[in-house]
């Protein structure tokens, strides 16, 4: 019986370190992405690492609103 108790004890622990050096290998890839954003580092569109989902250039002030985009349709008003 104690040799069943040490291999599930040395497992929960395994399993324990694991989640914990996954979770500080994400804090620090997050933080190092952090602080190449406020480098604004232009290699960061090239990293494999990282996806860019949206780019929104507008003037200050401006939101962004879900929804249909809006077109110009224009119309003769001579008729």
């Amino acid at each position: 019986m104690r040799g069943s108790d040490l291999a599930i004890w040395s497992l929960t622990a395994l399993v324990i370190i694991s989640i914990v050096c996954y979770v500080f290998w994400d804090l620090l890839k997050r933080w190092r992405i952090g602080l190449r954003l406020a480098a604004m580092d232009e290699s960061l569109l090239f990293d494999d690492g990282v996806s860019i989902e949206e780019i929104t250039d507008a003037p200050p002030g401006s939101s962004i609103v879900t929804g249909r985009v809006a077109e110009f349709l224009e119309r003769d008003l001579g008729s």
